[in-house]
């Protein structure tokens, strides 16, 4: 008898380390759950931005909205809980810093005002536009947080960025309009956008995603709401230009991210696996920045920016699907410079057009330029004024360009129309 005791004493104690285990593990009925939630956020996503709804001309839709962001946090409230992936006494010390990562978030904004301007909040700053402000997007952000943590911490115990980052894009896509994007006109317009909104939008989201996952949903309930709080009620607002919008927008969470990470690893004093996270924050930090340098090549803000080619005019030499790499002309002193033989790309209309220099016309209003594709059997019957230059070829990069070309070829494409052969 005495000799079974231990046993049965091991074998009770695996069997609780068992229900610990299996209470605080993702299962089929939390991933159901799951599923409710986020048919939930979609039904409340459609009736946000259905275009059915001003047909429908509803008094008192707006309030039906928030009635039912309150009744999603409630649902949520009567779901047993799935406790958060961090230590407990961790929970108050993540909240302090949610707030700080949030102010200073705020701080970073206004001191790029003073360099860049202020301008006058969109949003009404009367007293009763205020409250149903707080009312509208506290509800909101109370009920989308509420639902963030229990997405994460039902999917996963373990730090794990394929669960984080689907989570984050979710939480993203929802605060954006699918019109939004149809409305946008062009590739510059539309990378502008995603660069300037987005983008940091997803970035805001993912280091809320991982407080959420550390300490529950007050951290990231917090750190959202000081950051909303200063874009809905702040009656002025940083005016700043879509470079800079991106390059805080996305540096301030990533780096809050990274330091939330280090701050954590001390409280809890991980330090096996804190060389690994260090390379990784380190990865986190120069994808952001080669993405954003990325960006702001694609549209344009270096001097030297890239196009793609849709037509066959200047064959053999570039072919439609080739990506050129065009120098812009800025000043007369380069207009000057260009002579006959030079591919220079310049703008007609709404299109741009890349041919060959193959006359220069001078008058008393200065220089002109006759152009022809090389593939084409005449010149084009528009002098090209220096006004409506862009800038210079410099190099060609075959086929790169394939994927954009496919894109366009699906829309009307104004330029096949336009170019003359």
């Amino acid at each position: 008898m005495n000799q079974t005791q231990p046993i049965m004493k091991l074998l009770n104690k695996g069997a609780c380390d068992n229900k610990m285990i299996n209470r605080f593990s993702p299962t089929r009925i939390s991933k159901a759950k799951c599923l409710l939630l986020v048919g939930c956020l979609l039904f409340l996503y459609i009736l946000d931005n259905s275009s059915i709804l001003p047909v429908i001309d509803f008094e008192y839709i707006d309030y039906i909205k928030l009635l039912l962001w309150i009744g999603l946090a409630l649902l949520i409230v009567r779901i047993p809980r799935i406790r958060f992936s961090g230590k407990l006494k961790h929970k108050n010390s993540i909240a302090g810093w949610a707030v700080i990562f949030g102010l200073i978030n705020i701080m970073v904004m206004i001191l790029a005002g003073f360099f860049f301007g202020f301008g006058k909040s969109p949003y009404s700053q009367t007293l009763s536009g205020i409250i149903i402000n707080i009312f509208t997007i506290g509800t909101k952000i109370t009920g989308k947080e509420s639902a963030r943590n229990y997405l994460v911490n039902s999917l996963t115990k373990e730090e794990r960025y394929t669960v984080f980052i689907p989570i984050a894009v979710f939480m993203t896509l929802l605060n954006y309009p699918v019109i939004s994007f149809f409305n946008l006109k062009g590739f510059e317009a539309t990378v502008k956008y995603i660069a300037q909104y987005v983008v940091p939008d997803f970035c805001q989201n993912l280091m809320a995603t991982y407080m959420s996952f550390l300490a529950g949903w007050i951290p990231p309930l917090l750190y959202m709401s000081i950051i909303q709080a200063f874009n809905w009620l702040s009656p002025i607002l940083p005016d700043l230009n879509w470079i800079a919008a991106t390059f805080i927008g996305i540096l301030c969470p990533v780096f809050s991210l990274i330091a939330m990470q280090g701050i954590y690893f001390k409280e809890t004093r991980v330090f096996k696996k804190r060389e690994e996270k260090k390379q990784r924050s380190f990865g986190w930090v120069v994808t952001c920045l080669i993405s954003i340098f990325m960006v702001w090549f694609a549209v344009g803000v270096f001097p030297v920016y890239p196009s793609v080619i849709a037509t066959g005019s200047m064959e053999p030499m570039i072919k439609p699907g080739d990506m050129i790499l065009v120098r812009k002309i800025l000043k007369e002193e380069e207009v000057s410079e260009l002579k006959e033989g030079d591919i220079i790309q310049f703008k007609r209309g709404d299109i741009l057009i890349s041919h060959r220099i193959i006359k220069i016309v001078e008058d008393d209003k200065g220089k002109s330029f006759v152009t022809k594709g090389d593939n084409n059997s005449s010149v084009d019957s528009e002098l090209v004024k220096p006004e409506y230059l862009k800038g210079k070829i410099s190099y060609v990069v075959p086929k790169i360009g394939w994927l954009t070309l496919l894109v366009k070829q699906k829309q009307d494409n104004p330029i096949i129309h336009e170019v003359e052969f």
